[in-house]
Order: C-alpha cells, then structure tokens, then sequence
C-alpha cells in the first residue's frame, strides 16, 4: 500500500472513531446527564486522539503535495507531531492528576505504560529526523493515536454498560 492510500485510510478511520463516540454517549448513564467521573476524561481522549491521528494524516497528505522531495513531508510531519504529543501528554497529565484528587477511577499502570509508548514514538520521530527521514516512524505515530482512541472508545463503550 502506498503512504498516500494508507493517510487516507488512517483519516478514515479517525473519523469514524471521533464519529461513533457519539453513539456512545448517547448509551448508557450518559444520556440522562450521569456521566461516571472518568467518562468526560475518557470521551476528551477518545477525541483528541482520533482528531489528532485525523488531522496529521491530513496535514501529511498537504505537505507530500506541498514539497517535491517526500522525505522532507515525513520529517516536518513527524516534528510537528512531536511537539504537539509533549504538549499533549503534559496537559493530559494535568487532566488525569485532576481526575485523581476527586476519584480514583483511572488506571495508573496503563496510563504510565500509554505515556511510555508516545514518548518512545516521539524519540523515534527525532531519530526519523536525523536518520531515515522515511513513513514508517510517522506511520507508527498515526497508528498509535488510533490504538488510544480504539483503547478509549472500547473503555468508554464498557462503562455504558456498567451499570
């Protein structure tokens, strides 16, 4: 499959998943305005995860069209990928250590071993920089905003049915 084909494929997919949170909300305790503490913190993941696997697919297309040499797409798509997950996962931290002075409803392994994974993708980026300047690292970023949104959508669909 060509880059093209499969960016295309990915904001699909990103779409749909942004797009089917809707069907979640509208589920469960959420429908009579109950929502679960970690549920609004959950939905917020699920979106920016989906939007932002979305939104660089999108941007990558824009910037494989924007210049003549492909390498140089995959490098400025992974850097600008890269600054935003470290704002993205300083803020999310902000959020979760929020969440846990009120309740403790979120799982602490899994979101130390979720952080791990996006700051070993965002070193890989900087490798991708200097090194190979190739898709398969800016791929493996889309893929991993995609896996946490499915993560979060799966959760999300789960606590609808708690109850």
């Amino acid at each position: 499959m060509e880059p093209v084909e499969t960016l295309v494929g990915i904001a699909e997919i990103a779409v749909a998943l942004a797009g089917f949170t809707g069907v979640v909300v509208v589920f469960g305790s959420r429908s009579q305005g109950a929502w679960h503490p970690g549920d609004h913190l959950r939905l917020h993941f699920l979106l920016e995860a989906s939007l932002t696997a979305g939104g660089f697919a999108l941007l990558t297309l824009l910037l494989l069209n924007a210049f003549d040499e492909e390498r140089l797409a995959w490098v400025v798509a992974g850097s600008a990928w890269s600054v935003f997950m470290t704002y993205s996962l300083y803020s999310a931290h902000t959020r979760i250590d929020k969440n846990l002075q009120s309740h403790d409803d979120v799982d602490k392994i899994a979101n130390r071993l979720v952080s791990a994974l996006f700051m070993l993708i965002i070193l890989l980026q900087v490798a991708n920089g200097f090194l190979w300047q190739s898709f398969a690292p800016v791929l493996a970023a889309l893929l991993l905003n995609l896996a946490g949104a499915a993560m979060q959508f799966a959760r999300l669909i789960r606590s609808a049915f708690r109850e």
